[in-house]
């Protein structure tokens, strides 16, 4: 077979082509800082790298989720600190003026005070975190509970992913919590029985107020402590999330990350074999002309 001047050069260039290609892969890792810039690198780390990324990527969401659920409730828990102290005032008041050497004007001076405990536990329940009402349910683009004590959220519970396909209450039932929805105590209505008490100098009933006072605040402590374990879990899911994270990160670094060294070894061998590369084609052509203006 006969080989034409023309098929040396194809080959020639060819040769030259493929050199500096290497030159330019090794040139990319050393610059990128990564071994695998295409799948056509590494078809099967680049498949490991597709899922690992993703997979951080999951692990983030789950991570930001819980942290916010976590700022949340622990919004909501002080708020409702709140609530208990002005209910625990409220008992004392009830409790002291239940005693019958009290006068009507002094029930009734006492009942101006009770009044603005009740616009207090009214504020502190329409607390927000960011742009929501905390204690709204799902219905929380606005306030929850009206001047009157009238509940208009909804009973929905938001919940937020700990894990994968795993979920974890975030958000507290108000209805539950302040209106005694299934059973408890209506806080806001004891705050408006006891004013009306004091008001109408009824003794017995300021008396009577105080137990359902105290069953108000039991119920607002057990709202407290579910809030707790909650927060306490979605800042342990924060933990985790961050050591997935940090294990992810080593993951995607050992398959796709390039080794400086190799890399700049590789580099080094490359652009010798390009310039060996150069050289002979150089003299390969030279060779080549010179035979066909001898011709």
């Amino acid at each position: 077979m006969r080989v034409t001047e023309s098929t040396i050069y194809q080959q020639t260039i060819a040769q030259a082509n493929a050199a500096l290609a290497k030159v330019a892969k090794a040139q990319g890792e050393l610059s990128s800082g990564l071994r695998v810039q295409a799948p056509s690198d590494d078809p099967q780390a680049a498949g490991l790298l597709v899922r690992h990324k993703f997979d951080q990527a999951q692990i983030t969401a789950i991570q930001n989720g819980a942290q916010s659920a976590a700022n949340e409730l622990n919004a909501a828990d002080s708020a409702l600190g709140d609530v208990s102290t002005i209910l625990a005032r409220a008992q004392a008041v009830a409790t002291q003026l239940g005693n019958d050497t009290y006068t009507a004007d002094e029930r009734a001076a006492a009942a101006e005070e009770v009044d603005g405990l009740f616009k207090q536990v009214v504020n502190s329940l329409n607390a927000r975190f960011g742009d929501r009402y905390i204690f709204g349910g799902y219905s929380d683009d606005q306030a929850p509970f009206a001047a009157d004590g009238t509940y208009q959220g909804d009973t929905g519970v938001r919940q937020v992913e700990v894990a994968s396909g795993v979920y974890e209450d975030a958000s507290i039932r108000a209805d539950v919590m302040a209106k005694g929805v299934g059973g408890g105590v209506d806080i806001l209505q004891t705050l408006t029985d006891l004013s009306a008490a004091l008001r109408s100098n009824d003794g017995d009933a300021i008396r009577a107020s105080i137990g359902s006072l105290q069953a108000g605040i039991n119920q607002v402590a057990t709202a407290q402590s579910h809030a707790g374990t909650s927060v306490n879990l979605f800042t342990a899911t924060v933990s985790a999330c961050s050591q997935q994270l940090t294990d992810e990160t080593k993951v995607i670094s050992q398959l796709g990350d390039a080794d400086v060294m190799d890399a700049s070894t590789q580099l080094s061998l490359a652009q010798y074999a390009l310039n060996a590369t150069l050289t002979a084609a150089s003299q390969t052509l030279n060779f080549s002309l010179v035979n066909l203006l001898g011709k």
